[in-house]
């Protein structure tokens, strides 16, 4: 690691030059960029060229300057995507939340690894927390599970990745076998409901949801993790979560009947 703290140097004159071209919409030459940024001519030439080439930078043909380029913008609208998901479920989740007393979680899928994008704690003095940073594999717990069924990224690792890798066990009540897991997927796919018996923590029991965008792709799973009694506990949160999920799915733009129902 150098001085700056910085472990990639070529990362960091890559964000400075993204950085320096989005406040220069209009575009700027490389003797300007690497002027701007107190660089090497040689140095900012070599990273220009590779960056238009990879598409994250354009060159415009008549003026010869450079702009930011379109794969920017397709990272950045999947980001936004990804953002406008958590920021229209958060006031459904939290009314949830409130309603049952309980944790309600967001989850998405992204290669290998579920995240939860958002979350709302209860307020009980025993209640279930979640840490920051926290990530879980896609075969384990009902959002996971449900993610695994129901999405693109799921379909994919299922096709691509899980063939070749051994299912780790995070208590007694992990399913560790493949074919059980299929099984347990396509009831899911199914039935568009997922849960958690105790598969990442023992004594911590969950039920997921899927919810669509306006395209009716599943965009994320919103589940409740809870202690207690499973039969009586779903009984009880199914309808909710069911009206807070169609509720999301609505505000994304989705048309009941595109997929399921």
């Amino acid at each position: 690691m150098d001085k700056q703290g910085s472990a990639v140097p070529a990362l960091d004159k890559m964000d400075q030059i993204f950085d320096l071209l989005a406040r220069s919409p209009e575009g700027m030459s490389q003797a300007s960029i690497a002027s701007g940024l107190k660089l090497p001519k040689a140095t900012v030439s070599r990273m220009i060229n590779r960056l238009t080439e990879q598409g994250y930078l354009e060159q415009l043909h008549l003026s010869g300057l450079y702009t930011l380029g379109a794969k920017l913008l397709t990272l950045g609208n999947i980001v936004n995507k990804r953002l406008d998901l958590a920021v229209l479920a958060a006031p459904h989740m939290k009314a949830l939340s409130e309603e049952i007393d309980e944790m309600v979680k967001l989850s998405i899928m992204r290669g290998d690894t579920v995240y939860p994008l958002r979350s709302f704690e209860c307020r009980k003095a025993i209640r279930i927390t979640l840490d920051s940073g926290t990530v879980y594999p896609p075969y384990i717990g009902a959002a996971g599970k449900l993610l695994l069924a129901m999405s693109e990224e799921g379909r994919y690792y299922r096709d691509k990745r899980l063939p070749g890798l051994d299912l780790k066990a995070f208590t007694a009540h992990t399913i560790t076998d493949k074919n059980e897991l299929e099984k347990i997927l396509e009831q899911i796919a199914s039935e568009r409901i997922a849960f958690d018996h105790q598969e990442e923590s023992d004594g911590i029991f969950a039920i997921a949801m899927p919810v669509f965008n306006s395209l009716g792709e599943t965009a994320g799973a919103v589940s409740i993790p809870f202690f207690g009694d499973f039969k009586s506990k779903i009984e009880n949160y199914k309808p909710r979560l069911k009206a807070c999920t169609d509720s999301i799915s609505r505000s994304m733009g989705y048309e009941r009947g595109k997929v399921y129902e």
